[in-house]
């Protein structure tokens, strides 16, 4: 069966920001001539510099000019800038810095991936550190079976033979096994009555989130017949692997161990 969002389409990330602009300074320059009404005493130039703004500022780019006259209100387009003008601008914009603080948005950006990393880490770490403690716990409980011990396990099923060159696997149930007693190598378990059968098929994932918590809410009995299941190759290999076997029989997996507390 094909999962509810196998044919679901992409979605692309949108990041949605503003062009702003700074203006740094605006100087009066009486000395020139307005070279749109020809008057003097009148000519401003202003510095002016966009940047990006996403989460604060950030990305300032190149610093221009305005020009306007305050004698005749109009701004002077840089098509009609005298020689005078264009110099005097760039005297003033030589003396114009670009502040830090429209840099800023970067160094909120950084903080935040520096957090998702640093969260990332610390999470990882601690599933990590669960995982091997997991596994420590299992690997006691298996060297050391005791009554009550519920394996998550499967049977591993039986290898059914198609033809002289093809086979496959049959009845590979995954359920709940109680153990009942301990009698040198062999570890009696008994089934609980929820269970879930795979084959090749049509195999059984154990790895969903939920499955083994799923099946633990289904059982609510265990059978009479014990399974005697081999100590050794618990130890050895982590296996399910029954005693008395029948024919083609395949030795399974335990998943995990839930102990009873006392």
């Amino acid at each position: 069966m094909a999962s509810a969002d196998s044919h679901l389409p992409s979605v692309p990330m949108i990041f949605i920001y503003q062009i702003r602009s700074l203006e740094h300074k605006t100087e009066a320059c009486p000395d020139l001539m307005c070279p749109m009404c020809s008057q003097q005493g009148g000519v401003h130039i202003t510095v002016r510099q966009r940047y990006v703004w996403w989460l604060g500022p950030m990305l300032p780019s190149g610093k221009y000019g305005i020009a306007w006259c305050e004698r005749c209100g109009d701004r002077i387009l840089g098509v009609k800038w005298s020689p005078e003008l264009t110099r005097r601008y760039k005297e003033i914009r030589s003396t114009t810095k670009t502040p830090l603080r429209l840099w800023r948005g970067m160094i909120v950006i950084f903080s935040l991936f520096a957090a998702i990393v640093l969260a990332a880490l610390f999470f990882g770490s601690r599933h990590q550190a669960k995982a091997a403690a997991d596994e420590k716990e299992k690997q006691e409980y298996i060297t050391n079976p005791a009554p009550g011990d519920i394996y998550r396990a499967n049977n591993g099923g039986r290898m059914y033979k198609i033809d002289e060159t093809s086979a496959t696997t049959v009845d590979n149930i995954y359920a709940l096994y109680k153990v009942v007693r301990v009698s040198g190598d062999s570890v009696f378990v008994v089934q609980g009555n929820a269970q879930r059968v795979g084959t090749a098929e049509n195999p059984v994932n154990p790895y969903i989130d939920g499955f083994w918590d799923e099946l633990e809410k289904e059982t609510t009995a265990f059978g009479s017949k014990e399974i005697a299941i081999s100590h050794a190759s618990m130890i050895k290999y982590g296996y399910f692997s029954r005693l008395i076997k029948e024919e083609g029989d395949t030795p399974g997996t335990i998943s995990s161990i839930v102990r009873s507390e006392k």
